[in-house]
């Protein structure tokens, strides 16, 4: 079979079976330059409607040339486009404010609606920078929305389906340069880098988040440069690295000056607060095997959640039971697990549900109690 797709068969023994299929050259994505234009290509590539292709996983050394790409490109000097009636300033607004409402309802419920709306709002986006007239200021904001709704669409496909969309993530990076926005390339690494390392590609999220942190260091709002910080934190925790906590102390520096004068941040950067920053400590505690603490780091997280971002916090209660029931503490593992499955029902988010499945079976294994019984019956009605 290797032989009739083209494939190199060392990639038989480096790859399980059906993995190394994906390489077949013929599922191979082109590869867009760094330009509008191939902003654009890589866009409709990667949300184009009907497709039959195999799930497409970035190799490491492809990684390593898109990182370098985006980091080292030249500053996109395009051309207007001078097709159809010019875009008027409420267009482009009201695009941005589309894009807004999207991420608001990827915070409360989840990626479940985001895949389909985004891809609409996303071919609506890339046939206005097509086929109508626009300043150059109207044009990079257009990029820079096609960037963020792309990587909404990628984030919604791991929520949903807990795979690491490496084309759609790339094709936003390629949009976020072609709008001049470092700093929204980095945001879109460190949601790329999340999704890889829960997807075991520890090592790719470290790189990805390292890339971005060279791109913003001391050039963003400091908010911006905390979030790709504490990023970077869970991915090396992830890798046992010991250099997460100083990301996490710097992190912390930059999300307190932050707080205390947010200057012009993006609107992009309001997620990163200090709610999450409490989750993304317990739950790097908890990679690094200090459940104690990170049940600790949990409750302060809780008790800051303001109900916005559901899906987020039924996840950090997932991994709080987790932590106390790593400590043995079965009935209070069992009650913060309730109040995860309370979240979740609320919201088409299937994150939390595999955690919550395997937490179950965990507590199985340790203890037989109605309250236990109780629980996984609750878990098995949600699956």
């Amino acid at each position: 079979m290797a032989d009739l797709f083209g494939i190199d068969s060392d990639l038989i023994d480096s790859y399980p079976w059906p993995r190394w299929l994906e390489f077949d050259p013929l599922q191979q994505p082109d590869d867009y330059p760094w330009t509008g234009p191939g902003a654009l290509g890589a866009l409709r590539y990667a949300i184009g409607s009907g497709m039959k292709r195999r799930t497409f996983v970035i190799g490491s050394t492809m990684l390593t040339t898109t990182l370098l790409s985006w980091l080292t490109a030249d500053p996109l000097e395009a051309a207007q486009l001078t097709s159809g009636r010019r875009l008027s300033e409420g267009a482009v607004t009201s695009i941005e404010r589309c894009v807004r409402e999207l991420r608001l309802t990827d915070d409360e419920d989840g990626g479940g609606t985001l895949i389909r709306d985004t891809a609409a709002t996303l071919a609506a986006v890339t046939d206005l920078l097509s086929n109508r007239s626009h300043s150059l200021a109207h044009e990079s904001r257009l990029y820079a929305a096609g960037a963020d709704l792309a990587r909404i669409r990628a984030w919604a496909v791991f929520d949903v389906h807990g795979r690491c969309d490496d084309l759609t993530f790339k094709a936003a990076l390629q949009a976020a340069h072609a709008a001049g926005d470092p700093a929204l390339g980095a945001h879109i690494l460190t949601f790329w880098s999340a999704a890889a390392y829960n997807c075991g590609r520890p090592a790719d999220a470290e790189a990805m988040a390292s890339a971005a942190l060279a791109s913003v260091r001391g050039k963003a709002a400091p908010r911006v440069e905390a979030l790709v910080l504490a990023r970077r934190a869970r991915a090396r925790s992830h890798l046992d690295d010991t250099g997460c906590w100083n990301d996490l102390e710097a992190a912390l520096v930059l999300l307190e000056a932050a707080e205390r004068d947010p200057g012009d941040e993006p609107d992009w950067a309001y997620w990163f607060n200090a709610s999450e920053y409490e989750g993304c400590l317990a739950s790097t505690q908890l990679a690094m095997g200090r459940a104690d603490q990170a049940e600790e780091t949990f409750a302060r997280q809780s008790r800051a959640f303001s109900g916005a971002a559901v899906r987020t916090q039924a996840l950090y209660f997932v991994r709080m039971a987790d932590a106390q029931l790593q400590q043995g503490h079965i009935e209070h593992a069992c009650a913060t697990a309730h109040q995860a499955l309370d979240l979740t029902a609320e919201i088409s988010s299937h994150r939390a549900v595999e955690p919550l499945r395997a937490l179950g079976s965990s507590m199985a294994a340790q203890s037989s109690t109605p309250e236990v019984r109780e629980l996984r019956e609750r878990i098995a009605a949600l699956v």
